[in-house]
């Protein structure tokens, strides 16, 4: 994946984590003008001004010097972003953006509370209120949806986001584990609330002992019996199959009802 140009990088994150430009730039002491037409890629900004901005967005100094090629660093911070509005499905750009920067992702799809049902305006099953992601650098992410009523829809998209993350689990052969974790209200609320949400109230859930699923690490039984289906390489596996392993693995369907639903596709 090509690196990120600098000033794309920045216009990126502080959107993500519904930062102003006047916001941002009075942190450097430049007028938010300056740092439009930065962001725009009309005018430049000393290193220095992008460093000291960089540190309100978890943006590492060494990828301003251009001597690394990982964009974020946390310094023990919980980096909160809002998760971008679609046009018709929820667009999760972010998760794939990270998930193709990284060999090994943690995430972990964070449940509301049951009787936090009405709050929502777009009902959804599971209610997954919130995204969990630890990357391979030790940051740890949180997404949200920016208005604190909305929720994920993750069953909704074609190809789904399994699909979607399986893929870049095999293009880039990385490790993608995902997770599921029904959120207790206090920190729920404090979700909710957001702003004053620190990785203290966070942390605890993706270092407990969470069993994940990884995509994609197909079981031997899975991979014969796709083969004998093609008489193909797993590499060649169509995304349709690929989501049909994890439909086997998730929904308990039998293995001798592939050769039936692969005809039936």
């Amino acid at each position: 994946m090509d690196k990120l140009a600098v000033n794309k990088l920045f216009k990126l994150v502080r959107e993500l984590t519904g930062k102003t430009q006047p916001e941002v730039s009075a942190g450097a002491k430049i007028t938010y003008q300056s740092l439009q037409q930065f962001e725009k890629g009309q005018a430049s900004l000393s290193k220095e001004t992008l460093k000291l901005m960089a540190k309100g967005l978890y943006i590492n100094p060494a990828y301003i010097d251009d001597t690394v090629s990982y964009p974020f660093k946390s310094n023990g911070r919980l980096i909160k972003m809002f998760m971008p509005d679609g046009v018709i499905f929820d667009n999760l750009e972010p998760l794939y953006f990270l998930s193709k920067l990284n060999k090994q992702i943690r995430m972990i799809t964070l449940i509301a509370p049951f009787p936090e049902l009405k709050r929502f305006s777009n009902i959804g099953l599971p209610l997954i209120y919130a995204i969990l992601l630890k990357d391979d650098h030790n940051n740890i992410f949180l997404f949200r949806r920016k208005k604190e009523k909305d929720i994920f829809n993750l069953s909704s998209d074609y190809p789904s986001p399994i699909v979607k993350l399986t893929k870049i689990s095999q293009e880039n052969k990385s490790v993608i584990s995902i997770a599921q974790k029904e959120l207790s209200r206090d920190v729920f609320d404090k979700i909710r609330e957001w702003n004053l949400l620190s990785i203290a109230d966070i942390k605890y859930l993706i270092n407990e002992e969470i069993t994940f699923t990884k995509l994609f690490e197909p079981t031997e039984t899975e991979i014969v019996q796709l083969e004998l289906q093609r008489n193909i390489g797993v590499e060649n596996l169509s995304s349709y199959e690929l989501m049909l392993i994890n439909e086997i693995r998730t929904k308990d369907i039998a293995i001798e009802k592939v050769s039936k639903m692969l005809k039936e596709k």
